[in-house]
Formats: structure tokens, C-alpha cells, sequence
């Protein structure tokens, strides 16, 4: 699967566009063309059709496969470490993916999904928002927390998603209370669409 930074990259330099020509052209900002193309920020699928149409080009997206593979543990994968921070070392996309694959299955497909711990990584962050994820997607489904849950402690101190005060105070109000009991502050849009 092709990461948005590269499709959006491949397509302006196939067309034979700067990045400025091609801000110009969707009418946003370089800056915005520049963080989606170095891969700060994942762009919405509107934004990513408009880049395309921009390019000549179209964008078609297909509903993911449904496999018997799905499980949480596989998601240690959206991990990468070493990186600068916390926010820049997750594969947000793999993990709203893994979500919205989930939220089509039964509660006992979500309870095979979420019973086999993932592996603990060097990060309390990551291991914390793993755990945080699969309680939250127990609650939904109304089945039973898995236990290797409890054996994750939570953060010491508090994590919030980056942005303006205002950002960051919408955040918390809008928090899961299994992310918040892990001290971890995130909106819960950024993974869970649906509820957005």
C-alpha cells in the first residue's frame, strides 16, 4: 500500500509540478502541500482527491479485504522506533484502518482481535495506547476488557495530542475514558471516524 506522502509526491513530480504550482493549482497552502508530501500530517481523503484531480489524475479507494489475520498484536508494526517523538513514531493510518476494519465484525470477532497481547515495545507511550484501543474497542462491543490490559501501567505522566491550547483542552474533553485512565489525551476522532 502506497503511503499519501508518496502517492501525492509521485504524482506532482510525474506531472511535472513544484510543489508551489501544484499549491496553486488546489488553491492551499505550499505549506500544506509540503507537510502532507514529507509526511507530517495524513491528508483527508477530500484533500488527497483534490491533489490528484489537480494532476490529471483520479483517485480511486477500495474497502479493505477482510482477513483472519486481524489482531491487535499485528499493530506493533505501527510502531517505528527512534523516532523524534512519540506522535511522529506511530502509523496513525495502520491503526484507524485496524479500527475501521473492526467495527464491521461481531463481539466475539473483536474479543479473538483484541485477546492476544501485542508485544511490548521500549515505549510506555505506544504500549499504553495499544492497550488503551483494545479496552476501548472491548466497551463497544460490550464484551469483557482483555486482562493483559491491566498488566500495562499507565503513564506517569500525562500525554496530550500537539496543537493550540484550544486544540489540546477539545481534545480532552472528547478523550475515551480508557485513554484518559491511561493518562493518554487523545480525541477520539482521530482514530474511531465513526464517532466523530
Amino acid at each position: 500500500m502506497t503511503s499519501a506522502a508518496a502517492l501525492v509526491r509521485e504524482a506532482r513530480a510525474g506531472a511535472g509540478l513544484s510543489r508551489s504550482a501544484l499549491a496553486a493549482r488546489t488553491g492551499v497552502p505550499v505549506s500544506t502541500v509540503s507537510r502532507i508530501e514529507d509526511g507530517v500530517v495524513d491528508p483527508t481523503v477530500t484533500m488527497l482527491q483534490r491533489l490528484m484531480a489537480a494532476v490529471g489524475r483520479q483517485l480511486e479507494l477500495a474497502a479493505p479485504e477482510l482477513s483472519d489475520d486481524l489482531a491487535i498484536a499485528h499493530l506493533v508494526d505501527a510502531w517505528t522506533p527512534n523516532a523524534e517523538d512519540d506522535i511522529d513514531a506511530v502509523d496513525w493510518v495502520a491503526l484507524r484502518t485496524f479500527l475501521r476494519r473492526l467495527e464491521r465484525r461481531s463481539a466475539d470477532d473483536v474479543a479473538m482481535a483484541i485477546a492476544t497481547p501485542p508485544p511490548r515495545t521500549r515505549s510506555p507511550f505506544f504500549d499504553n495506547l495499544l492497550a488503551a484501543i483494545a479496552e476501548r474497542c472491548a466497551d463497544e462491543a460490550g464484551i469483557a476488557r482483555p486482562r493483559w490490559c491491566a498488566a500495562v501501567p499507565g503513564l506517569a505522566t500525562p500525554w496530550r495530542a500537539p496543537g493550540t491550547p484550544r486544540m489540546v483542552r477539545a481534545a480532552v474533553a472528547a478523550t475515551p475514558e480508557p485513554f484518559a485512565t491511561r493518562n493518554l489525551f487523545l480525541d477520539e476522532s482521530s482514530l474511531w471516524h465513526a464517532h466523530a
